[in-house]
């Protein structure tokens, strides 16, 4: 999204050496923050090796960053590990709202954690508002269509914790990165890529609210990664989106803001598809530092209330 306007449970199901670890106290609903960022790149070489292992069974559009999604959680905190993963990818659309979940007794061997503790984190996703249960055929755990939205004040604490220098470092990091996806992407794309990133792009002009806007925006960032080829790229560009997530909230909400950012993903929709590699890399830094420019601008002193 462009801002330019003109200015431990008993060993697991899944665990080869069948090892034991002691039974801790299961949180409560308010004892985790459920926040839609945190839980996919704690440990970014983790990320990649997840994506790699995507990569030799699935080419499909977001295939390397939706793998990583349903990949065995790491140990310690598996519970509040599980609720941010998941509240995390619903937040940059990798689980698209009315998505149905796996079932609980494959998502429990997917994640390599224990039945009870993956009721436990869906539990407290239901009570934080982003899943519900639905009964009967056809049923199951959906992400709901309605999902609970980032207060500005959040976002603005978040903002405040960073420094100009941090945050001109990150925007700095994701010009290199997404610069470098995208010219990849635009020498490696497939046909599928294309009319992933076509649905994408399309869906998008077709929004005019900003919450579902957010989401279908990193999803479109994450498809380009995709499309690169590369599982390093896609556990950066996701870092970079998880980190954007926190602070897009902040972005101004005008119909200026939807046109000069859906101009920009068609421009660089035109140059994947021409095999411009050049020019999408040029596309994607204007892109890129729009967004900057912005948030440096409210950082440097522009953290009023709302």
């Amino acid at each position: 999204m462009s801002s330019r306007t003109r200015a431990t449970c008993s060993s697991r199901p899944s665990c080869p050496t069948k090892c034991s670890r002691s039974v801790t106290a299961v949180p409560s609903a308010t004892a985790i923050r459920v926040t839609p960022f945190g839980g996919l790149t704690s440990d970014p070489r983790g990320m990649a090796a997840q994506v790699e292992i995507a990569a030799e069974n699935r080419s499909d559009s977001l295939a390397l960053a939706r793998e990583a999604v349903f990949s065995p959680v790491a140990d310690g905190a598996v519970v509040e590990q599980t609720v941010r993963r998941l509240g995390e990818a619903i937040g940059l659309g990798l689980i698209e709202v009315g998505e149905r979940l796996p079932p609980e007794s494959e998502l429990s061997v997917r994640l390599a954690i224990a039945p009870m503790t993956l009721r436990e984190a869906l539990r407290i996703l239901r009570e934080a508002g982003y899943l519900e249960t639905r009964r009967g055929r056809g049923g199951g755990t959906f992400v709901r269509r309605s999902l609970p939205q980032q207060p500005a004040r959040e976002a603005r604490r978040h903002l405040a914790r960073l420094t100009v220098e941090e945050l001109s470092d990150l925007m700095d990091y994701r010009v290199a990165v997404s610069g470098a996806a995208v010219a990849l992407a635009a020498e490696r794309r497939s046909d599928a890529d294309l009319v992933a990133l076509e649905g994408l792009v399309e869906r998008m002009a077709g929004l005019d609210a900003f919450a579902p806007y957010r989401r279908l925006d990193h999803r479109f960032h994450l498809a380009v990664a995709s499309a690169a080829r590369s599982p390093r790229l896609v556990a950066a560009e996701t870092a970079i989106q998880v980190d954007l997530a926190k602070l897009l909230r902040l972005i101004p909400e005008s119909a200026e803001m939807l046109h000069v950012s859906n101009e920009q993903h068609r421009e660089l929709l035109a140059a994947i598809r021409a095999g411009a590699a050049a020019r999408a890399r040029g596309v994607m830094e204007t892109h890129v530092r729009g967004t900057a420019d912005f948030l440096v601008g409210l950082r440097l002193g522009k953290l009023g209330e709302s």
